[in-house]
Formats: C-alpha cells, structure tokens, sequence
C-alpha cells in the first residue's frame, strides 16, 4: 500500500495486527459502547432514530455508515472514555525537550535519548486540559471545536481539521486523542476497527433495546493491553418495540 517492497514476516505481522489486535479492541469498545448507552436512554434512542432513517431494516453498506454520523461519534466517544489499549509506550531516540503544556512554555521536560516514556491515554482522554465534562459520555463533543486555552504544545481540537475523515482522529484534537497511537507507529488496522465497530453496533440497535442489569458501578474495570470487565457485563436485551421502517 505503501508502494515499498515487503516481505513475507512483514505482511503477517500486519495481518495479525489487523485481524487478532482489531478483533479483541472492538469487542472492548463494542463492550462499553453498550455500557455507556444504556445509561443514557437519551442518546441510545438517537442512535436508533439515526438507524431507522439510514437503514430501516436494511444491512448497513459502506455508504450508509457514512450516513450513520451519530454511530460513528458513539464508537469515538467509547474509545474515548474506555480507549485501547489505555497506555502506549514510546522510546526517545534522540534527546528532546515537551512543551510545558498547561504549566507555560517556560517549564517544558527535557527528555534524554534512550527514555522510555509511558502514555496513560487514559488519563489524557480524560484530562480537564482538553476536554469539557471529561468523564460524561458526550459523543457530540467531536462537533464542536475547542480552543488551545493556552496550553503550551497544544492547538485545540477542530474536526474541520482533516476534511473528509469518516471519525475524530489526533489530527483533530492535536494528539489529545490517541485510540490508535500516532504518527508512523499508529495503529495500521484503525480504519478497520472503526468501520467493524460501526457496523456491529448499528446491527444491533437496529433489532434490540439494551438495559443493565443492576447498577453500573457493580461493572469493574480490568486492565491490561485492553480494558475489560472483571464479571463481564451482564444486560437485559429486548427486541425493540418498534420495528424499523
């Protein structure tokens, strides 16, 4: 794709990484999609009145998910409150100096060659620096631009950043959001994860309402490469009320 010649443990490494990596990240984010959206009856009843005009009772294709701008925000959104895997680890090359980021341009961190650096995506997709309400499930969020606020390194986040992409990437929100990683070591199986999560997920709100059973804070987190629930996450599934026109 690249037009650069490749060999043989090449193209497995990325196949693997494609179907065995995108596989277990989009069953999490699938798994917290569902567990923010039936806490917000709201919104998952948006989502559905999106897919009854989009799809009715139609199979999604690559041009209805295009449509489908409400799902594609909820995938975004899960990734960013419950993103995998939640810690990248960068080494430094060559020494380099951070911006100072909220603390001014006058601190900044030098960074000798050789560090290891670990990145609690996390921790930044819920940083108060960067985004407002921070812990609440706002997919619409990634509609509205945000100013840098002074924060020393940071431009904001503007979706009109990278016209014609199909979801929120770091180019938007100058690296404050990172589901797959950046720059040259990013994630090459994100578009891939992205368009099976939409997918997945408009399927099944297309037939079925979702309720938890039980409280929400009785969901345990479990980290690892990705973040799991501890007991799994256990619901009451309906078939909706009213079907799709």
């Amino acid at each position: 794709m690249r037009g650069a010649d490749v060999d043989d443990r090449q193209l497995r490494d990325d196949l693997m990484t494609m179907l065995i990596a995108g596989h277990e990240t989009t069953a999490a984010v699938l798994t917290w999609a569902i567990f923010l959206l039936a806490q917000n009856p709201s919104k998952m009843s948006k989502a559905q009145e999106e897919i009854d005009s989009v799809l009715g009772e139609k199979r999604p294709t690559l041009e209805r998910i295009k449509s489908l701008e409400y799902i594609r925000l909820i995938v975004a959104e899960s990734l960013r409150l419950y993103p995998q895997p939640p810690l990248l680890i960068r080494r430094s090359l060559q020494p380099d100096k951070l911006p100072g980021g909220h603390q001014g341009p006058e601190e900044g961190y030098e960074i000798p060659a050789g560090t290891d650096i670990f990145l609690s995506v996390y921790n930044l997709h819920r940083s108060p620096y960067f985004w407002d309400r921070p812990n609440e499930f706002e997919p619409e969020r990634f509609l509205i631009p945000k100013t840098s606020e002074g924060i020393d390194g940071w431009k904001g986040f503007d979706p009109t950043r990278t016209p014609g992409a199909l979801y929120p990437n770091e180019t938007m929100a100058d690296f404050a959001f990172l589901p797959f990683g950046g720059g040259q070591r990013k994630c090459v199986g994100d578009q891939f994860a992205l368009l099976e999560s939409a997918v997945a997920l408009a399927l099944l709100l297309q037939k079925f309402d979702i309720e938890l059973r039980g409280s929400p804070d009785d969901v345990k987190l479990v980290t690892g490469a990705t973040i799991h629930t501890k007991n799994g996450l256990w619901c009451r599934i309906r078939g909706r009320t009213k079907a799709p026109k």
